[in-house]
């Protein structure tokens, strides 16, 4: 677990001239569509999934997820077509990332690298069909569920950087003398699962410890006890976070 670690790489500069811009209608040949894949890392693969959109005057826009950074939906225009080859900056992400690719010859698929703080990873996305809108099952509610004391679970983000946003569960138990166990688990980064090895709460004053990724978190809980509201603090840099009280089902 690597909380809050943000974007892959720290930023880099992709160094390459751009080529002569094709017009929208001869690129929608290629690459306008919902494309699927993943960038190859030391460690695993990442999910990734972009959408390319013609904006007319040979102008793209773009939208994509890349979950397991905690980035879902960021919108994108910096947008280079060329014959067969297909450049895109996340401007606004740390780094500003740049991807590089080129169009296999049937237009089925797409690699090349993402080029980020002076190193790049391979990449590849295929074209897939764009899924249907889906309720997500980890998203944050937008009220929490009324209850009493801390057991019970909770659900909560953090925003370590702009256009990034890590998603956390807080699972908590009691015994019956009452002592207070729980687990931290991040939604957005592969769900691990870090047992908390200091958790206390009294009159409402909530804290835990998980010194293995050198983290804390201190709060409040709110008079009807759906919400729990404080700071999440790591590596010297502390962010605001509000847990929100989970359906007991849920």
């Amino acid at each position: 677990m690597k909380l809050p670690r943000p974007f892959l790489l720290a930023g880099l500069v992709l160094a390459c001239a751009w080529p002569a811009v094709l017009s929208a209608a001869d690129a929608a040949k290629t690459v306008a569509g919902y494309w699927a894949g993943s960038v190859t890392t030391p460690r695993g693969e990442l999910p990734l999934s972009v959408e390319f959109i013609a904006a007319g005057d040979g102008k793209w826009q773009g939208t994509l997820d890349f979950p397991r950074q905690g980035v879902r939906g960021f919108k994108f225009d910096t947008t280079k077509v060329s014959g067969g080859t297909v450049d895109f900056t996340l401007t606004g992400l740390p780094g500003d990332p740049s991807f590089s690719g080129k169009l296999a010859a049937d237009g089925a698929s797409m690699a090349g690298d993402l080029s980020q703080g002076g190193g790049a990873l391979p990449f590849r996305l295929e074209r897939a069909p764009k899924p249907a809108p889906t309720a997500d099952e980890n998203a944050v509610p937008a009220k929490g569920e009324p209850g009493k004391g801390l057991a019970g679970k909770w659900r909560g983000s953090i925003k370590p950087l702009p256009g990034i946003e890590l998603r956390l569960d807080l699972e908590a138990k009691a015994d019956a003398e009452g002592k207070l166990t729980g687990d931290v688990i991040s939604l957005d980064q592969g769900s691990p699962r870090l047992a908390i090895e200091s958790l206390t709460e009294k009159d409402g004053a909530v804290r835990f410890d998980l010194p293995r990724i050198n983290g804390s978190f201190t709060g409040k809980l709110n008079a009807d006890g759906s919400e729990l509201a404080g700071e999440w603090t790591q590596g010297g840099n502390t962010l605001p976070l509000v847990f929100k009280r989970r359906a007991a089902k849920s």
